[in-house]
């Protein structure tokens, strides 16, 4: 069959093209995509800061109903029974199983060494589409997909995949077995994130539901961060009104219990001395969690030995694993009309209007821009 798909030839460069999409074989199902996001990496890719194999079609946070079920497909892999018009979102990362990482490190299937990913295929290799910005992806028998609550909107099922990073880097900071210790996050405890993007304010929406006790937002865009509140921000620090990393961290610790900084710092900013704040900004004994630099953004010189003199736990977080998106569909489907999720999603075009939606997720003038392959 044939579909219609975004394609970006090469950085810059993106073309509308009818794809050749495959029959399905038994062990697969066919995805007819209602939206897929325009994520920061993504923005990268445009820009040129990714080595890939061009042309791709790009798009990996997606969702849409399912078309076509194989003759051996029976459940997602929930092991939730599976039919044609059911909702679903796809995982899009797939782990190659037979590497020296996928053997030995099972618990971090993100360091495979032969790792695949929706939304980064060359459009020439089969299954050719492979990505969100396509009307129809194939999700291949290797592939993880999860069926949406019969009551969702298949919108947000296209936040399981950056609620999955978000959730996955708060979880990064977890101190099993000592929460009397004060060792990690863990009910009441303080948290700061760094830049209220969709992932920042994604991890401040999970954190207010783990039962943390202060969540201090910091950015340098009052609109976002008033948004924030709505996720569940307690304190709103405004990088612009403070002069010198000095003062931030004063404000800010002037805001936790006994002025000493937060017992958790999520950087999300992606902005590279928001690592060496955050270093700073964070109690003596934190956790400091780096999820914001996925794709390269620059570099900024730490000096070692306030991590030595600060004796602080620096986590990097990488996406997650593929059973994270269970964790985050279910806090969709509990937190749906307490957190404005929909609200993320305030720019939306069709294949038409790609260019202009890069654009607008590249200055921040969209939470998260989506492509709808089908029109608006």
């Amino acid at each position: 069959m044939k579909a219609n798909a975004l394609v970006m030839e090469e950085p810059g460069e993106l073309s509308q093209k009818e794809i050749d999409i495959p029959e399905i074989g038994d062990d697969e199902v066919l995805l007819r995509v209602e939206l897929s996001g325009i994520c920061g990496s993504d923005v990268h890719m445009n820009e040129g800061g990714m080595d890939l194999d061009f042309p791709v079609v790009p798009g990996h946070e997606f969702a849409g109903v399912i078309e076509e079920v194989g003759d051996d497909v029976r459940t997602d892999s929930k092991g939730e029974e599976i039919t044609e018009g059911d909702a679903a979102t796809v995982v899009p990362g797939i782990v190659c199983g037979d590497c020296w990482y996928c053997d030995n490190v099972p618990a971090r299937p993100t360091t495979c060494e032969n790792r695949d990913v929706y939304g980064y295929f060359n459009v020439d290799e089969p299954p050719y589409g492979h990505g969100g910005f396509s009307e129809y992806v194939v999700i291949e028998d290797r592939a993880s997909f999860y069926k949406l609550p019969d009551d969702m909107d298949v919108e947000l099922g296209a936040l399981a995949e950056p609620l999955s990073v978000a959730t996955h880097a708060l979880e990064q900071a977890y101190k099993p077995g000592m929460p009397h210790a004060r060792e990690g996050f863990g009910p009441g405890k303080s948290i700061a994130v760094q830049g209220v993007g969709p992932v920042g304010l994604l991890t401040v929406a999970a954190a207010n539901n783990a039962g943390a006790g202060n969540i201090i937002v910091i950015d340098a865009v009052e609109k976002r961060l008033e948004f924030a509140r709505k996720f569940g921000a307690d304190n709103l620090v405004d990088l612009t009104e403070h002069d010198g990393d000095e003062a931030l961290n004063e404000h800010v610790s002037s805001l936790t219990n006994g002025n000493v900084g937060p017992d958790v710092v999520v950087e999300s900013a992606g902005y590279p001395p928001a690592v060496r704040q955050g270093i700073e900004i964070l109690r003596d004994g934190g956790t400091l969690v780096e999820v914001g630099h996925f794709a390269y953004n620059g570099e900024v010189e730490i000096n070692p030995t306030r991590l030595v003199q600060k004796y602080v736990d620096i986590r990097g977080s990488l996406v997650y694993p593929p059973s994270q998106f269970e964790t985050s569909i279910e806090l969709l489907d509990q937190l749906d009309g307490e957190v404005p999720f929909r609200d993320l999603f305030n720019y939306k075009v069709g294949f038409e209007g790609a260019e202009e939606a890069y654009e607008k997720q590249a200055n921040g003038e969209a939470y998260r821009a989506t492509i709808h392959p089908g029109g608006i």
